[in-house]
């Protein structure tokens, strides 16, 4: 009940904005206030699984944003944290089987990280937002049997994520970028390039093998590694 009434309280808030953009469509400050309520009221609509409503709410939110952060084009980190609601808008539609419109949001994604990275080349941070992106993209075209086009994305990520540690190395990145490489075995196994996938399972395995015994992704790449053996 309450989270219905914070969920009314929004809407309310919304067409408030509303009323005041018809009279002053260039006020940045209500554009950001309706654009912060928008993606607030999307993140509850998906804890309330009410996915077509958070789908909506969070194009709004980035209208919104896309205006605001208009304002100030150089800014990076608006720009990645703009990348990284789009991304959110593509799982949501991947969630909903909209594969076509997530492809695109993927692709807007990226390209707002790209845009964020020449901003500031040197930021770690938005090279592994950018990795996490593509193999998002690269995992959507697999589950579409697009397996070449996944092979180069997965690739790219890889790319991505190399760079972002060469800057700053952390292990959570390290990590991702293991289960991205788990990713680029796969899809060289599902290519029947078992050479290459091979090695790219011993290159996440350096990683995983630091996990603790019964880890699911050491355990999980344990066994594709067995499997690929087998086929030899």
């Amino acid at each position: 009940m309450q989270r219905q009434q914070t969920i009314q309280t929004y809407l309310q808030a919304i067409e408030i904005y509303n009323a005041a953009l018809r009279f002053t469509p260039q006020d940045w400050k209500i554009l950001k206030r309706k654009a912060r309520a928008c993606e607030q009221l999307s993140q509850l609509y998906s804890e309330q699984q009410q996915y077509e409503h958070a789908i909506d709410t969070l194009k709004q939110a980035v209208a919104g944003y896309e205006m605001e952060f208009s304002q100030t084009p150089n800014d990076a980190l608006n720009i990645s944290y703009l990348g990284t609601l789009i991304e959110r808008l593509a799982e949501l539609q991947v969630s909903q089987k909209q594969y076509a419109q997530a492809f695109d949001s993927y692709q807007q994604a990226i390209s707002t990280y790209d845009k964020a990275i020449a901003l500031w080349v040197d930021d770690s941070g938005n090279h592994a937002l950018k990795a996490g992106a593509l193999t998002s993209l690269a995992d959507l075209q697999l589950l579409q049997s697009q397996y070449t086009q996944a092979l180069s994305n997965y690739q790219q990520a890889v790319a991505c994520y190399n760079t972002s540690l060469l800057l700053k190395p952390l292990k959570g990145v390290e990590l991702d970028r293991a289960g991205s490489l788990q990713k680029l075995g796969n899809c060289f196994s599902l290519l029947s390039q078992n050479s290459e996938a091979l090695e790219c399972y011993q290159s996440a395995m350096k990683v995983f093998s630091q996990l603790p015994p019964g880890n699911r992704h050491l355990r999980s790449l344990t066994q594709q590694m067995q499997q690929l053996s087998n086929t030899d």
